[in-house]
């Protein structure tokens, strides 16, 4: 995974499109969760709130958008064999490190975060910047330009 500091500009993949629309002209666009061994990162005391993790998950599953045709691994220490691609509670499989969530503050910039990042929260205890978890507490994926 590529690693970029919480919080600063987007710059992965900046010319994604989304629907019709590349990212906006004039929204501040900016990194969440693009996590890589070497870099230390915040972590939740005990576990993240179980509703977060419900509705990032569910992000996760019905919102990944940007997909890319190959996947980037979780470099974080693992148990031995233990796999980070998991079930969501409806039985879906979520094949995570190849696309992004894009969520939105009430300001209006949008959070960009690897949907691997639902592995880092959930197996590594990765405690995202507390806009990330506002927007993901309220559902407020950015906004998809349709195709005619």
């Amino acid at each position: 995974m590529t690693y970029y500091p919480d919080l600063t500009p987007y710059v992965y993949w900046p010319e994604c499109v989304v629907g019709d629309q590349p990212y906006p002209d004039g929204v501040e666009v900016l990194n969440v969760g693009w996590l890589e061994a070497g870099h230390d990162f915040p972590t939740f005391e005990g576990d993240p709130d179980p509703q977060f993790l419900k509705n990032l998950i569910t992000l996760v599953a019905d919102h990944s958008v940007c997909a890319t045709r190959g996947f980037h691994d979780c470099d974080q220490r693992h148990m031995d064999g233990e796999d980070f691609q998991f079930q969501s509670d409806d039985g879906r499989d979520l094949f995570l490190g190849s696309a992004e969530v894009h969520v939105v503050t009430p300001d209006g910039r949008w959070l960009i975060a690897p949907n691997l990042v639902v592995h880092y929260v959930r197996d590594h205890g990765y405690r995202p910047p507390e806009e990330f978890v506002e927007a993901v507490e309220a559902m407020r994926v950015a906004p998809v330009t349709p195709s005619p």
